[in-house]
């Protein structure tokens, strides 16, 4: 199944405005993208999205949650 931005801010009680900036930062990318330019995520996006939050919760910089959920490319 698919989300819009609009279902999953929903389910996840942030912003569209939040999605919109973890996807431009590279944090959290949508599995597809319409022709007309929608975003949409599934199940994988989700739970990504829960990780972020859950560290967000313990006041990780967004720098440092990309880091650890893409593992550090630069070490």
């Amino acid at each position: 199944m698919l989300y819009s931005v609009k279902q999953m801010a929903e389910m996840a009680n942030v912003t569209i405005k939040t999605l919109y900036h973890y996807h431009k930062i590279g944090l959290l990318y949508p599995c597809k993208v319409t022709e007309a330019g929608y975003r949409l995520y599934g199940r994988k996006e989700l739970e990504r999205l829960q990780e972020i939050l859950f560290y967000r919760e313990l006041e990780f910089p967004l720098k440092d949650i990309k880091q650890m959920l893409d593992g550090d490319a630069d070490r």
